[in-house]
Formats: structure tokens, sequence, C-alpha cells
């Protein structure tokens, strides 16, 4: 008998050594099995911060009523509708922005397409002022750049809108409502070329001038914003030089207007022809007497329309108008932009 409960007891000490070690196997691996799963919990529960997006414009009417002459610092169209007051300008707001990277190669496409337009006939639409606009046979040869710009393209490829309109500003072109038809009309695939600043420029004039790093900006990002959402390609254009020099070098009229267009393209990261710079280099190049008969100089006799002749260094007449056109259409080009396809042959620089 005490032989066999000695058996039975060393029996009894190996079962439970042998529970107690499996016990304490099982403790060690849960603790480690969920010391695993903390991370990973903590980095699906944990979301990452959203990114600041900048406030989208208003695609809201404009009003018609200029009756009553408004302050250039007007409360501008902003996110949802909301009205956004323009920020104050940077300490140095004509700093350069970094550079924009180089075009691709330009394409040699172009389109000859016969046939006339059809209902995805790409529209290029251009905004602006009197140096764009189209003008009546009874002011010839006086004539905006964009007016023969349907020239350059065949009518199955793309068609002209020219509404710039004489006097406007960037303010009162969209204070008038002659945006809104615009907007409206944009369809995917189209481009809107948008030139201003020559009646920005006005001090004296309310309804018109705008403050080039407030409120000019404002205006034009309003018109990029609604292209932009309605799936065609907005183009910002720097104002072309008027016929002013100095001796041998064309004088700066515009201020900073240029460098507010040239500042916002390169933050938006949109397509710019700077018209200023082009045309400064041109103008120069071939001297004053001859940029002189691209503008509407006119001797008396010349011209039916103007029979004591003319004395205008701001606008075009037919020759200056294509040649702007030109210059525009060749940078197009040289920037490989889509519109550069739709031409009937690529241009070169005048």
């Amino acid at each position: 008998m005490r032989s066999t409960s000695f058996s039975s007891c060393v029996a009894l000490f190996y079962i439970a050594l042998a529970c107690g070690s499996g016990a304490e196997h099982r403790v060690v691996s849960d603790s480690a099995s969920n010391a695993a799963d903390t991370p990973a919990n903590t980095l699906t529960t944990s979301a990452p911060a959203s990114p600041t997006l900048p406030p989208a414009a208003s695609a809201s009417s404009p009003s018609n009523n200029e009756s009553t002459p408004q302050p250039a610092m007007l409360a501008m169209p902003g996110a949802n509708g909301a009205s956004a007051t323009p920020s104050a300008p940077a300490s140095n707001p004509a700093a350069p922005a970094p550079a924009a990277p180089s075009p691709a190669a330009p394409s040699s496409e172009t389109c000859n397409r016969p046939g006339g337009a059809g209902a995805d006939t790409p529209t290029l639409w251009v905004i602006g002022d009197s140096t764009a606009s189209l003008y009546a046979a009874t002011l010839y040869p006086r004539m905006g750049w964009a007016q023969p710009l349907q020239d350059s393209f065949a009518p199955a490829c793309a068609t002209i809108q020219d509404r710039a309109i004489s006097g406007r500003s960037s303010k009162s072109f969209f204070d008038e409502g002659a945006w809104t038809p615009v907007r409206d009309a944009l369809k995917s695939g189209d481009f809107v070329l948008i030139q201003f600043g020559h009646n920005d420029e006005k001090s004296d004039d309310p309804l018109r001038f705008t403050d080039p790093f407030t409120t000019f900006q404002q205006y034009l990002s309003t018109y990029l914003d609604d292209t932009l959402a309605r799936g065609a390609t907005p183009i910002l254009l720097t104002p072309i030089n008027r016929n002013s020099w100095s001796g041998a070098t064309l004088k700066d009229t515009h201020g900073q207007y240029p460098a507010a267009v040239r500042q916002l393209a390169q933050t938006r990261q949109l397509a710019l022809v700077d018209a200023t710079a082009l045309t400064k280099s041109y103008f120069e190049r071939i001297g004053e007497a001859a940029t002189t008969l691209l503008f509407m100089d006119l001797a008396a006799g010349q011209f039916p329309n103007y029979p004591d002749g003319n004395v205008d260094n701001t606008h075009l007449q037919e020759s200056g108008a294509r040649t702007i056109g030109r210059l525009i259409l060749a940078d197009l080009a040289r920037q490989n932009s889509p519109i550069a396809r739709l031409l009937q042959q690529i241009p070169s620089a005048p």
C-alpha cells in the first residue's frame, strides 16, 4: 500500500508540473498577441489630417447694377456662394514664383477637317477689353487681336467666340453680367482666353478699378474657377503693351498688373501667354516707327472712316491685330498647348 501511494504521488506531481507549464505558456502567448495587435489598431483608427483646400469661387450670377460706384475692396464671391473679402496683398507680391516645368516639344499636329462646326467642336472663347474685341465695319481698320482668329482655324476644328468688350475691366465685365452667358455656354473641351488689365488700372473709376494683387486676382480667379468647373481650359494672358516709348525703350504703362497675372498663373499652375513680354520684345525689335503702323495712328485721308486721321496708341488696326494674334498663337504652339493641334497650320512668331 505504501509503494502504491508513493507511485500515485509521483504521478500527481508530474501532472501538476505539466499543467503549470501549459498555463504559463498560454499567458505568454496571449500577451504577445495583444502587443502585436495594438499598433495595427492604432493605425487603422487614427486618420491622417485632411489637407487644407483653397476656397472655390462661386458660380452665382453677377449683378447688372452699376448705377452706384462700389469700392475696389468689395466682397467677392466665395465658397458656397458666401462673400469672401479679398485678403491684403503679400508683403512682397511681385516676388517671382518657382519656375514652371518646361513644356514638351511643340507638336506638329494640325487640324484641317472639312465641313462645318458640330456639337463636339471645341469653342475658343475670348474675354477681355478693347484690345481684343470685335469692331463694326464702320470703325475699320480698328480691330482687336481676337477678331481675325477664326482665319487660323478650320470651322470643323474650332469655333472662335470673341466676347471681349471695349472699355471693360475684370471687374466691370463681371459686374455687368457679360461673363454669365459665356460661363453658361461652356462645355468640356472648350478654352477660355482671359486678358484684362488696361481698364483695371483706372484708379479714378470705382466701377472698373481693381487692385493688382487683391481684387484683380479675385475676379480673374472667378473666371478660372467657373471655367474649370465646366471641364473647359482657362488660359491667362497679360495685357499687350501700348505704343509708348522712351527713346528706343518701350515704356511700362501697366504697373503691377502683368506681374499679378503671372503670379496667379504660377500659383494655380495654369497656362499663361505673357503678351506683355511678347509685345515688348517684338516692338523693341522692330522699333517705334514700325510699331506705330500697327496701332490706330492714321494719316488724314488714309482710311475713309477717318478722313481727318486718328491718333491712338492703345488700339490696333488690322495689321496690328493680325500680328498680335499670330504672336499669341505662336506662343501657344511653343508651349505645346492643345489649342495648337486645332490650328490649320502652326504659325511662326513674327
